[in-house]
C-alpha cells in the first residue's frame, strides 16, 4: 500500500530509512556467516570464551531476520519494501527530469546524469512488487516467521503446536536470495531517483580477523609460558 508522501524529500526520507535496514540486514548475515565459516579454523581460540561467541553468532543470526522481516513487513502502515515500491508507482513524476536536476543541482554531473531516463519502467516496477508482496511464497513464508517467531511469541507455537513452522523452513539460501533481492531493488531505484548506491561493505568487516588472531598470539604465548615453567620444573628436580 502506498505511503502518502507531499514532496520529493519525504520520498528521499523513506529512501534511506529503508535504506538503512537492508544494508544492516546485509551486514550482519555476511558477518554471522564469515563468523560460522571461521569456527572449524579457530576451535580453540573460540573454545576460550564459547558462550560469548555463541550469543554473539545468536545475536547476529537475530538481527539479520529482524531486519529482513522489517524490509518485506505487509503491513500497510509500516515504511517497507513493498509500500515503498508502491509508493514510488504513485508519485512517477517525482522521478522526471525537473525534480531530478533539482535534487542534484550541487553535483557537477547532473547534466549528463539527466540525459539517462530516469522514470521507471512500469513493468519492472510491477515485477518487483509482485517480488516484494506476500504472492511470492518466499516473502509468505518469512511473514508466517516474522508472525509467529520475530515480531512475537504465537501462543500456539509455545504450546507446541508448530507445525505451521515445520512447514515452512526458512533455509540459509533463501535467506539469501532474499537479501540479494531487496538490495537490488532497492538499488534500482536510488539510482534512477538519486544517482546513488548503496554498498554492502561496511567499514572494519573484517575486524573480527584481528580479534582470532590477537586471540591465536595469545594463547601461543601462553603456551610458550607453560612450557617454560614445566622446563624449569623439570631442571629443579634433575
Amino acid at each position: 500500500m502506498k505511503i502518502n508522501i507531499q514532496s520529493d524529500k519525504e520520498l528521499n526520507s523513506l529512501l534511506v530509512a529503508l535504506a538503512n535496514e537492508i544494508v544492516d540486514a546485509n551486514i550482519y548475515h555476511r558477518l554471522f556467516c564469515d563468523l560460522a565459516d571461521s569456527i572449524d579454523s579457530h576451535q580453540r581460540e573460540l573454545s576460550q570464551s564459547n558462550t560469548f561467541w555463541s550469543l554473539t553468532l545468536d545475536a547476529l543470526r537475530d538481527a539479520r531476520l529482524t531486519r529482513l522481516c522489517r524490509v518485506y513487513d505487509q503491513e500497510s502502515k509500516s515504511l517497507n519494501l513493498v509500500n515503498l515500491l508502491d509508493t514510488i508507482k504513485a508519485n512517477l513524476h517525482l522521478f522526471e527530469e525537473h525534480y531530478f536536476r533539482e535534487r542534484l543541482q550541487d553535483n557537477a554531473f547532473v547534466d549528463s546524469l539527466a540525459q539517462t531516463g530516469r522514470v521507471p519502467p512500469i513493468a519492472q516496477l510491477d515485477e518487483d512488487i509482485e517480488f516484494s508482496s506476500c504472492r511470492n511464497p518466499l516473502v509468505k513464508k518469512l511473514m508466517i516467521w516474522r508472525n509467529n517467531i520475530v515480531a512475537h511469541r504465537g501462543a500456539k507455537v509455545a504450546l507446541g503446536n508448530d507445525q505451521i513452522l515445520a512447514d515452512n523452513p526458512l533455509s540459509q539460501l533463501e535467506m539469501e536470495q532474499l537479501l540479494d533481492r531487496s538490495f537490488e531493488i532497492f538499488n534500482r531505484y536510488s539510482s534512477l531517483y538519486r544517482a546513488s548506491q548503496w554498498s554492502r561493505q561496511i567499514i572494519g568487516h573484517d575486524d573480527y580477523k584481528s580479534l582470532l588472531e590477537f586471540l591465536s598470539l595469545g594463547l601461543k604465548k601462553w603456551d610458550e609460558d607453560l612450557e617454560k615453567e614445566r622446563e624449569e620444573l623439570m631442571k629443579r628436580r634433575a
